[in-house]
């Protein structure tokens, strides 16, 4: 494959997808479930959980942000199974310049890995979306811009701007493993609150571009990856590629091509990393009734730029329906 390694070319931008709450995707993913055999003897509990698979329409407002704030974005791809939103008619992906990307598309060549029901395992291929560009933005459904955003905001040239700060690499053993589990499991029964091992995966994709003693933590915003990185990285090492898609649901073996993308750039001092002063979460199962109140506010006041929406479910209605208004307003969504 040959490379294009403009340093002002296009952006484009690559949303993931899926909706749970179709009865054939459901009955997929519990027929594998039933059916996987996990690599590893690790998998991560909350794997199969409905709630990692639910849409509460979080992908209107990402889309309606993304024309509204980053007009300069080329290409939108949502990569699906099988499936396409009932609002994304035709006309609309035209009117907003949408691609719709079917897993087949991006395991070409590694169909075996299919079906997969695996964020990480699907972030591994996202670099293989046909005709994307080199410069791209990867963002998870519910990312939503709430304020105008430049290019120079995510690239500069072909620097990737990081938005986090340095920790320190712990250590995983066989029994803090077994004890991270047994927190996420009581976490998920006693409080309702689903955890994930997402900060043990960012320090595993930084050990595989070089880091040993501290990683770069990455907020939870939308993402720029520079292409060739990745490309470049699972051509010489395909074997971790094959490796990492072969999970079909989250296990805590694997990696984050990510937060590799981005542990590579530092490691090539090709990263611009600044603080996420201006990212914020808004979490239906962490924040009590008082916190979203003042996040809501913080949005419509215009201070912050990048928006994660967790857990939309768990909020009261009254709750929903302001952030909702609120968004719709923000981002003059109009489909």
């Amino acid at each position: 494959m040959t490379n294009k390694t403009g340093t002002n070319g296009p952006v484009d931008a690559v949303i993931t997808w899926v909706d749970g709450n179709d009865p054939a995707h459901r009955m997929r993913r519990m027929q594998a479930l039933n059916l996987d055999v996990p690599a590893a003897s690790l998998p991560i509990a909350s794997r199969g959980d409905d709630t990692r698979f639910l849409d509460n329409g979080e992908l209107r407002f990402c889309l309606a942000s993304i024309r509204s704030f980053a007009p300069w974005i080329r290409d939108i791809y949502l990569v699906t199974d099988r499936q396409c939103p009932d609002f994304l008619t035709e006309q609309v992906r035209r009117k907003l310049n949408i691609t719709l990307v079917d897993h087949t598309d991006i395991f070409a060549g590694y169909e075996w890995a299919l079906p997969t029901f695996n964020t990480r395992t699907i972030e591994t291929a996202l670099w293989r979306v046909p005709d994307l560009s080199d410069r791209f933005i990867y963002f998870n459904d519910d990312f939503v811009l709430s304020g105008p955003v430049r290019p120079e905001d995510f690239f500069i040239g072909n620097r990737v701007v990081a938005r986090g700060a340095w920790n320190r690499m712990k250590s995983y053993g066989r029994w803090r493993l077994q004890a991270s589990r047994l927190a996420n499991y009581l976490s998920k029964k006693l409080l309702g609150i689903t955890r994930t091992m997402h900060l043990l995966q960012q320090m595993r994709s930084a050990g595989l571009a070089g880091f040993s003693r501290k990683y770069y933590w990455v907020d939870h915003a939308p993402h720029p990856v520079h292409k060739p990185v990745l490309e470049n990285f699972f051509e010489e090492h395909e074997e971790l590629f094959e490796r990492n898609i072969r999970y079909r649901f989250r296990d805590i073996e694997q990696f984050s091509a990510i937060f590799l993308a981005y542990h590579l750039k530092i490691a090539k001092d090709e990263a611009e990393l600044v603080p996420p002063d201006d990212v914020l979460m808004v979490h239906g199962e962490m924040d009590r009734w008082i916190w979203l109140e003042k996040k809501i506010r913080r949005i419509e006041n215009g201070e912050v730029r990048f928006l994660s929406l967790q857990a939309v479910e768990k909020m009261s209605d009254r709750s929903r329906k302001r952030l909702e208004k609120v968004l719709t307003e923000l981002t003059g969504l109009d489909f």
